[in-house]
């Protein structure tokens, strides 16, 4: 007997545990060092903002499709409440914690300072990324750490029926699939798809040649999940061959067995006897109730085939025209592998070795297919070089689709010397930008992306303005009546207003003030005359117009400007508290719903 062996013997079995003391219920759950932080790493509000960079975007204005640099779990947490239950898809593809890729271990106190550091924005030097070796004692708890509070944000995008898929390998993803069960239930785990990553496996592996990975799809909530369709090959097609030539409306078509084929889960109501041409009779397991196989039988579906040695055949007839689809299998071998994805990338940016096993476009495009409807919004929030983004727009050239993509990418630096340093990528969100737009260029097509950086808020904070001394608190106090930070931009305001709004970062924003030839009349001796607005007012609308408000950031209000703006019970008005009179303040929360800056 091990030592280890005697320690559990003596404990268990030699009264170690005393009998009579009530021990405390067993539970199954799922625990590690360092769940209860990353639980309340949730409940820290973002103090951060998405600041437009319409110098790196491409047809800013005319684009739904969004680029965000930044920390993604900051970035979760801005999106949340505009694009609360709207993301279809999400594919994310996060580090495998190998030993020598990264993690992200997060400031549990102040979780934006450690993304401004590494961006640049403060000037304490600092790390958001290192190493996270399998010599460490929390080895595995780091990366679960890392991963449950985004996957958690995550499921809260999801449409009723959103899916997400998440690659992973054998190191953590037995934890993957533990973690997944707890935030989206085990109920709602569809499938863990096998990926063939390499055509073959290495001959130098000790033990096994290892030429797959895994994608864990889950739903948000399976029951009103629809059934997974993706469009016949063209190799499928030319299988329906066959004409009814009674029934030529039908289309050509192919024939299927109409046994079962499931020796392992018989069904007793399925199986009946059938009577063949010749008066026999044919008794099997067959895949529909009997009642419906009569009823195909009536309507010409049904095609009996004598073998060689005389044995019937039942079959059926599937009409191109009136199929659905393929269902996807869940061993993925007949997709693009690892070094599909290596050679697409190398195509675009003309240089091989820029990026580490990018995934290949097919494999995303394939699980795109069968998961998205035309409209949809799919996710990445570990972008990488954005095979993502690629696979959503190839698969709207190729069904005319409008889905939009929402792809989010930490500025990890690439390292020195390194081939993409060399092609003068300083960072890895760089090259998924980069990406992007020669994809653009190559479709010959009006399409573009706009994109956002992480960034501080506009608002400053209740801790810029808290002094233990008096003198200072009551000057720091009169200094920010404004609440907006010295230095703020117009547009930068206006997208982090749209935010805290709920509005999504592909709205419309613009001016219906200044600038754009209106009018406002002022009666006075010589009679009416004309005067150009006095306040720069902007209009905030979703892409269907369906929530709009309208906001001014100028230090004085015109009430005859606001006249102009017809504002209603419905109508929401956001101004600067600085802009308004008490008197004027009044009135205009008699007339619309006023928010105050």
């Amino acid at each position: 007997m091990t030592r280890r062996n005697f320690r559990i013997y003596y404990t268990i079995v030699r009264g170690g545990v005393n009998a009579n003391e009530a021990a405390p219920p067993n539970r199954y759950g799922f625990n590690w060092a360092g769940k209860r932080d990353a639980l309340r790493l949730l409940s820290v509000p973002s103090e951060a903002t998405l600041k437009p960079r319409r110098d790196a975007s491409l047809h800013f204005d005319s684009t739904p499709n969004l680029f965000i640099e930044g920390d993604n779990l900051e970035v979760l947490k801005l999106l949340y409440k505009p694009y609360f239950g709207r993301i279809k898809a999400i594919y994310i593809d996060p580090p495998y914690n190998t030993g020598t890729d990264f993690v992200y271990p997060d400031n549990y106190a102040k979780p934006l300072d450690t993304y401004l550091q590494l961006s640049g924005q403060l000037d304490t030097e600092g790390n958001l990324q290192t190493s996270n070796p399998e010599t460490s004692g929390r080895y595995h708890s780091a990366w679960l750490s890392m991963m449950y509070p985004r996957l958690f944000l995550a499921r809260q995008l999801l449409t009723d029926d959103g899916i997400i898929f998440v690659s992973i390998d054998d190191r953590e993803g037995y934890n993957l699939r533990f973690m997944m069960n707890e935030i989206f239930g085990e109920e709602n785990c569809l499938q863990q798809l096998v990926w063939q990553r390499y055509a073959s496996g290495s001959n130098d592996a000790k033990h096994f040649a290892l030429n797959h990975e895994y994608i864990l799809a889950y739903a948000k909530d399976r029951t009103v999940t629809g059934r997974f369709r993706y469009p016949l090959a063209e190799k499928e097609r030319a299988a329906y061959t066959q004409k009814d030539e009674h029934y030529a409306s039908r289309g050509p078509y192919k024939t299927d067995a109409f046994t079962r084929g499931r020796p392992d889960h018989p069904s007793p109501g399925l199986q009946y006897r059938i009577e063949c041409p010749d008066g026999s009779f044919v008794f099997n397991e067959w895949n529909r109730q009997e009642s419906r196989f009569l009823q195909m039988k009536k309507e010409n579906r049904i095609v009996f085939r004598k073998t060689q040695k005389g044995k019937w055949l039942v079959e059926y007839k599937r009409y191109l025209n009136e199929s659905s689809g393929r269902v996807p299998r869940g061993l993925l071998t007949d997709v693009e592998k690892n070094s599909h994805g290596r050679a697409q990338l190398r195509e675009l940016l003309k240089a091989d070795g820029i990026f580490t096993n990018p995934k290949p476009v097919g494999l995303i495009r394939h699980l795109l297919q069968f998961s998205t409807e035309r409209d949809s919004i799919v996710l990445d929030f570990f972008a990488g070089s954005c095979t993502t983004a690629q696979a959503v727009l190839a698969l709207n050239r190729e069904d005319s689709g409008r889905r939009q993509f929402i792809m989010v990418q930490l500025p990890e630096r690439t390292p020195e010397k390194s081939a993409a340093r060399k092609a003068g990528f300083q960072t890895i969100a760089e090259i998924g930008k980069e990406r992007i737009r020669r994809v653009c260029q190559n479709l010959n097509a009006d399409l573009g992306f706009r994109v956002f950086e992480l960034a501080a808020s506009n608002y400053r904070t209740a801790a810029e303005i808290l002094s233990d001394d008096a003198q200072t608190y009551i000057a720091q106090l009169e200094n920010t009546i404004d609440p907006l930070r010295e230095g703020w931009r117009v547009e930068d305001v206006l997208y982090e207003i749209a935010l805290k709004e709920g509005y999504p970062l592909n709205s419309t924003i613009e001016p219906v003030g200044k600038g754009n030839g209106e009018l406002r009349k002022k009666e006075g001796k010589g009679g009416c005359r004309s005067y150009p607005p006095a306040n720069t007012i902007f209009r905030i609308a979703t892409p269907d117009s369906s929530q709009r408000c309208h906001v001014c950031l100028d230090e004085k209000l015109a009430e005859a400007d606001l006249e102009r703006l017809r504002l209603s019970k419905d109508s929401v008005f956001i101004c600067r508290d600085i802009a308004l009179t008490d008197t004027l303040a009044a009135n205009l929360a008699l007339q619309c719903c006023l928010k105050t800056i």
